[in-house]
C-alpha cells in the first residue's frame, strides 16, 4: 500500500512541476517581449521610450509573477475551495496591483504613455503566445 501512496504523490509532483514549467515559459516569454519592445523603441523613438517599455512589460511580470506564487502557495492536494479561493485572491490583487504599479508608472516616472502601455499588453500576450509551447503540459497537468 505504500508504494500506491507514493506513486500518487509522485504524480501530483508532477502535475504542480508542469504548472510551474508553463508559469516559467509564460514568465520568460513575457520577459523577451519587453526587451524586444524596449530594443524596438530605443531604435525608433529613442531611450525614454524603451525605458517606458520596459517599465510597461515588467508591470506585466510582476503581477504574472505574484499571481503565480499566490496560486502556488497551496500545496498540492488542499481542498478545491482552498485552491479556488486562493485563486481568486491572487486575480482581485494582481489586478489591483496593476492599477497601481501602472498609475505610479504614469504619475511619477519620466515615462512615455503609448511605449509602456504597448509593451504592457504586448507583455500580457504572452499567455497566448505560450500555448503552443506548454500545451502538451497543461493537458498533462489537468
Amino acid at each position: 500500500m505504500p508504494s500506491v501512496l507514493c506513486g500518487a504523490r509522485q504524480l501530483e509532483r508532477m502535475r504542480a512541476m508542469g504548472a510551474k514549467q508553463v508559469t516559467r515559459t509564460i514568465l520568460l516569454i513575457q520577459l523577451l517581449v519587453t526587451l524586444t519592445g524596449a530594443g524596438i523603441s530605443l531604435a525608433f523613438s529613442g531611450t525614454q521610450a524603451a525605458y517606458s517599455a520596459l517599465v510597461g512589460g515588467g508591470v506585466s511580470a510582476l503581477v504574472t509573477l505574484y499571481f503565480a506564487s499566490q496560486v502556488f502557495s497551496v500545496r498540492v492536494g488542499s481542498p478545491a475551495a482552498k485552491i479556488a479561493r486562493a485563486f481568486y485572491l491572487g486575480e482581485v490583487v494582481k489586478l489591483l496591483l496593476t492599477v497601481v504599479l501602472l498609475t505610479i508608472a504614469l504619475r511619477w516616472l519620466d515615462v512615455s504613455p503609448l511605449p509602456l502601455l504597448l509593451a504592457y499588453m504586448a507583455a500580457l500576450m504572452a499567455y497566448w503566445l505560450a500555448l503552443p509551447f506548454t500545451f502538451d503540459v497543461s493537458v498533462r497537468t489537468l
